[in-house]
């Protein structure tokens, strides 16, 4: 062999023993993740689950005080002072407030 062929065959030599040694610590690093999967899998589950829990407990929270505070319109309506009207009105307002500040 020439001397330009043989640079050829060192260069494809050495590509493919790099090629080999990448694919290899990929086939590494693939089989840790395969390993770890199902616990991690299994932790977000359950995650999952607690904050299924936490939104139907919020949920049953809101709709509870909703259902005991008395309907709301019949309530204004029932005030016949108008500073009483214009407090119940800035009660509300900052009630509304509150829970859309909570939601962000």
């Amino acid at each position: 062999m020439s001397s330009p062929e043989k640079l050829l065959e060192a260069t494809l030599n050495r590509l493919g023993i790099r090629i080999e040694q990448s694919l290899t610590k990929s086939a590494e690093k693939l089989s840790e993740i395969a390993k770890d999967a199902p616990k991690k899998l299994q932790e977000e589950w359950e995650l999952f689950q607690e904050e299924v829990i936490a939104e139907v407990n919020r949920l049953e929270k809101e709709s509870k005080e909703e259902s005991s505070s008395p309907d709301q319109e019949s309530n204004f309506s029932a005030i016949k002072d108008p500073k009483e009207k214009i407090k119940y009105v800035r009660k509300k307002l900052s009630e509304i407030s509150r829970k859309l500040e909570a939601s962000n």
